[in-house]
């Protein structure tokens, strides 16, 4: 057993981004703590395309966890 924690337990992953479809149909990446568009080299992350957010979802949220510290 780690530390305290249970045999068979996995550690569970928050992604900070999100994404949301707004009342215009276009598409916002967020974040989901503040609730407020993410930022990428200084554009807001909103009024996007869903496979565009999407893409730019998981970019926001790779950068992330490499700042943290947490990519495998």
């Amino acid at each position: 057993m780690l530390g305290n924690r249970r045999p068979r337990t996995q550690l569970c992953e928050t992604h900070r981004f999100g994404v949301r479809v707004e009342g215009d149909g276009t598409w916002t990446v967020f974040d989901v703590f503040t609730g407020w568009p993410a930022d990428y080299l200084g554009r807001s992350l909103d009024g996007l395309e869903e496979g565009v957010a999407d893409s730019l979802c998981a970019v926001v949220n790779t950068l992330d966890k490499r700042r943290r510290g947490t990519l495998p």
